[in-house]
């Protein structure tokens, strides 16, 4: 059976609801959350600012719209619970990065400026990493064939995010840098090594 699309005035809300999100996605990625503000996002958007807050009551709003929008793109997110190995899903995100750049560089402006504790997003990043270890951790856990995870799983899975964010920010800074090789290799590394 077909969805229905919304229809009227809610259809239009709505489209400039994701309107406003891919705009302020681009303007968070140039100059940050902090640097942004939201007449800018209300000019980009073609609204007034009364017509901008009437969509988002503010600036942190947004931000929130926005890491729940990345969450629903992620390129897992459809997937069964276990049909991907960790190196197939660390991989589909590497070509969901590459395929998003505005979003993996607002991103990674994101988790720069979150570590601040005072940003509206530290708790969500903070929580975030603590989830990706431990599910790293897990993953490793069963690849090696562990009842309970090892001190050498938590490692790799501290590893794992450590080469992860280091690689996307060189490919950030210099168009001419392919994450996707070393990456690989460094996926490989981490499978191969065993204490």
């Amino acid at each position: 059976m077909e969805t229905r699309k919304p229809r009227g005035p809610y259809a239009k809300g709505t489209a400039k609801r994701e309107e406003i999100i891919e705009r302020a996605i681009e303007a968070f990625g140039k100059t940050g959350y902090h640097g942004t503000s939201m007449r800018e996002i209300a000019t980009a958007c073609g609204l007034s600012q009364a017509g901008l807050l009437h969509h988002f009551p503010s600036k942190e709003a947004i931000l929130l719209a926005i890491v729940d929008h990345r969450e629903h793109m992620h390129p897992d997110a459809a997937a069964e619970p276990n049909t991907l190995t960790w190196q197939e899903t660390s991989l589909a995100q590497v070509r969901f990065n590459e395929q998003n750049e505005g979003l993996t560089r607002l991103w990674a402006n994101l988790v720069g400026e979150a570590t601040d504790p005072a940003h509206p997003a530290h708790d969500y990043f903070k929580a975030r990493y603590q989830g990706l270890r431990d599910m790293n951790t897990a993953q490793q856990a069963t690849e090696n064939q562990h009842t309970q995870p090892t001190d050498e799983d938590r490692f790799k899975a501290q590893l794992l995010i450590a080469i992860w964010d280091g690689l996307q920010t060189q490919w950030l800074l210099d168009e001419s840098f392919d994450m996707k090789p070393a990456f690989e290799y460094a996926l490989k590394m981490l499978d191969n090594y065993k204490a």
